[in-house]
């Protein structure tokens, strides 16, 4: 059963609206599905009662539960020391430091796509990566290659990093197989989904870059070309992002 956040930590960045518009569009092959959001972990806490600490203990749990299983395979007790000190993306996994740290990633994706449960996720699903610069290289490569060139990818960090400060930031990756992806379906061509964890402004920028083949687009847009409610020149899958931001604020 999935764990909801009940409180909102999804920030309304205004900024972010011209961003995740420029994040979605059509390439050569596949049809681009992008969004980029903020969140504030100062809505999660897991010391109180209430779902935010059901999510913590299950993260908890389930960790505890790793740990045991290797026990059942026979390792010994020293080797098992070893285990419980074993570093992961997040840190070594017998700290609270690094298992509040792994909590809010995953608070953040079952925010963002609230049709989806992401509690069962483990650490070694993810991985850190070790340099702004590359990250940030990496993807303006991935978006003016599919984009032909013609993403702005300077204006793009200029705005981000007023909202966050990227070099003081963390940064993790989580790329999902075809069975827990948060878009999934038919016709997923790949899915990459960064965040970047200011610890010290408490803020977890989500950017989730995905591919799906014009077919898929083509046929999802086909079944909804009678329904008023969308906007003919965003498409549907901007007016579905529209929509769970809406969810995540209440309105």
């Amino acid at each position: 059963m999935k764990v909801c956040i009940g409180r909102r930590p999804f920030l309304e960045i205004r900024d972010f609206d011209a961003i995740n518009k420029a994040l979605v569009f059509d390439a050569d092959d596949c049809r681009v599905l992008g969004r980029c959001e903020l969140y504030t972990t100062k809505a999660w806490n897991f010391q109180a009662a209430g779902s935010d600490k059901k999510l913590y203990k299950a993260i908890d749990k389930s960790l505890e539960s790793r740990y045991q299983d290797d026990l059942a395979f026979g390792r010994s007790l020293e080797s098992n020391s070893l285990i419980s000190q074993e570093t992961s993306p997040f840190g070594p996994l017998d700290h609270p430091f690094s298992r509040k740290t792994f909590a809010y990633i995953v608070a953040t994706l079952n925010a963002s796509h609230p049709d989806h449960d992401f509690s069962n996720l483990q650490p070694q699903d993810f991985r850190k990566e070790r340099s702004l610069a590359m990250t940030l290289n990496m993807l303006n490569t991935t978006l003016l290659n599919l984009s032909r060139q013609r993403f702005a990818t300077c204006s793009l960090w200029e705005v981000i990093d007023k909202h966050i400060d990227l070099s003081q930031c963390d940064i993790y990756v989580y790329q999902p197989d075809s069975d827990s992806d948060p878009l999934g379906g038919d016709g997923l061509i790949w899915s990459t989904c960064y965040f970047f964890f200011n610890r010290a402004m408490k803020r977890v920028l989500y950017i989730n870059l995905s591919t799906v083949s014009i077919q898929r687009s083509r046929r999802v847009d086909d079944e909804l070309d009678d329904d008023d409610t969308l906007s003919s020149d965003k498409g549907y899958i901007y007016s579905e992002h529209e929509h769970v931001v809406s969810k995540k604020m209440d309105v």
